[in-house]
């Protein structure tokens, strides 16, 4: 799970770099040009999914693993 955060925080230098369309190029351009509630709402949306992540992989291992339920 905390591999794909650090994905998600990639693709912004990805996305820019090979001018791809997605998430990271769009932050950037509304960076650019100064739309910051742009940039506000692809920061909260790449937190939220970072968050998620951590979420559902601490719930799977307490449910997967044994030595965790006590």
């Amino acid at each position: 799970a905390l591999s794909y955060g650090s994905l998600l925080e990639g693709a912004v230098l990805t996305e820019t770099g090979f001018a791809w369309p997605g998430l990271g190029r769009y932050i950037t351009d509304s960076l650019f040009n100064a739309d910051m509630n742009a940039v506000l709402g692809g920061t909260i949306v790449v937190g939220t999914v970072y968050i998620g992540l951590n979420l559902l992989s601490d719930l799977l291992y307490r449910l997967l693993d044994p030595r965790a339920r006590a």
